[in-house]
């Protein structure tokens, strides 16, 4: 199976080694088999109607296996190291068999202004809650496809990672926090309702969970998504230049891979391919790609990788838009309302870096990032479904030029 990393460029300029990622790493279930936890704090689990099924690497006895009922799930005895009202993060891979119902994945107390991790079927969203505050990402799990999950708190904000990539993040909320029942994993929970509810689909599994009494950077959560299931699909770059659109991406790591396939849509849905490149298969280090469409479409191009393996099983990256309008002088942005996605466009007279900021009306910054632009139209993808709707405003600030433009988040 693949093996690979692929990450935005922008996660370069930070550094994470593997001794840091077993800081504060208070709870550790590798849940190959057993449920023996190798973190540091005295944490216990016990599972029931569960069994252990195959893991991403298609090895059996390797993932907890849940049975789609409220009695299909697993205890967790905390000793009080799981009660955080500071910072933590919250990482596991995850394996959907359906999105069509509730599901809950780590609840600590949600329903008292605790932690919970859990899928919300109405409007397909991966949830985050703390202190009864909730962020979503629209459309981040997939059924039949393991993905890694982060939540993140640090200081008052609350994010979600779904493979490395940010996905949502958001204020959290404002009430008081008990923890009056043991967490639980495959489940929800709440005494006012009789106990267990929202139990994860029938086949769905849970890997390498992981607990930190700390808050990990956006580069440990990218290199952890690594580790927990070697596979991390984020933004690759477009770059509108006077021979086409250049899509570069790379990897540092693959196993088994076979083939990149480059795909392009005019409408963000129906996708063709264009263009196809082979992997280098197997390798431990950093391998770059680039692909040039020289007949791009009028307007706007979409663009998406389909990365497929030796045995035929594929994945998708993040989709980029790109206008194909030589002539852009000025940033742009749309969608204009937005509600999962904003495409940003950069054009840039030579290679640089590029500061983006996002700030709410009252002028707080909820977003932040550095990120290299080259010359040409540069196309970046933003993830805003964790914002709270309302109105914003994007500045970007490069070659010592500074833009600013509004949009409605709704």
């Amino acid at each position: 199976m693949r093996k690979i990393l692929l990450v935005t460029i922008s996660l370069l300029l930070f550094g994470a080694s593997y001794a840091q990622l077993n800081s504060g790493l208070v709870g550790y279930f590798n849940l190959d088999g057993n449920l023996v936890n190798s973190g540091s704090a005295s944490i216990t689990a016990a599972s029931f109607n569960t069994s252990y099924g195959s893991n991403f690497f298609g090895v059996a006895n390797k993932a907890l296996q849940f049975g789609g009922t409220t009695s299909s799930y697993a205890a967790i005895t905390d000793n009080g190291n799981l009660d955080f009202s500071g910072n933590f993060s919250i990482c596991f891979g995850v394996y959907l068999t359906s999105t069509a119902i509730n599901q809950g994945f780590y609840d600590n107390g949600l329903n008292y202004g605790g932690v919970g991790v859990w899928f919300f079927a109405p409007d397909n969203t991966l949830r985050l809650n703390f202190k009864n505050g909730t962020i979503g990402a629209v459309g981040a799990l997939q059924p039949n496809q393991w993905k890694v999950v982060c939540a993140v708190r640090s200081g008052s904000t609350i994010s979600l990672y779904v493979n490395g990539v940010q996905v949502a993040s958001g204020p959290e909320g404002t009430t008081g926090i008990s923890y009056p029942n043991a967490p639980v994993l495959g489940q929800m929970y709440y005494t006012a309702t009789g106990g267990n509810y929202n139990p994860i689909a029938n086949g769905s599994k849970i890997d390498e969970m992981r607990m930190y009494n700390r808050a990990l950077s956006a580069a440990e959560v990218a290199q952890l998504a690594g580790i927990i299931l070697p596979v991390s699909l984020g933004d690759f770059s477009a770059v509108k230049n006077t021979s086409g659109v250049l899509l570069s991406w790379e990897t540092f790591s693959e196993t088994n891979t076979a083939y990149f396939e480059i795909e392009r849509s005019s409408n963000g849905t129906d996708f063709v391919t264009i263009g196809k490149i082979n992997a280098k298969g197997n390798s431990t280090t950093r391998q770059l790609y680039s692909f040039t469409d020289i007949t791009p479409a009028n307007g706007v191009n979409y663009y998406r990788l389909r990365m497929t393996d030796i045995n035929g099983s594929f994945s998708y990256s993040n989709k980029v838009a790109v206008k194909n309008n030589s002539q852009l002088i000025s940033i742009s942005i749309f969608p204009n309302p937005v509600s999962s996605i904003l495409q940003v466009q950069i054009p840039s007279k030579q290679n640089s870096m590029a500061s983006i900021v996002i700030s709410d009306a009252s002028g707080k910054v909820v977003y932040r990032q550095q990120a290299p632009v080259s010359e040409g139209n540069n196309a970046r993808s933003i993830p805003v479904a964790g914002l709270v709707n309302g109105l914003y405003q994007l500045t970007i600030e490069r070659n010592g030029d500074k833009q600013t433009r509004s949009f409605i988040k709704q």
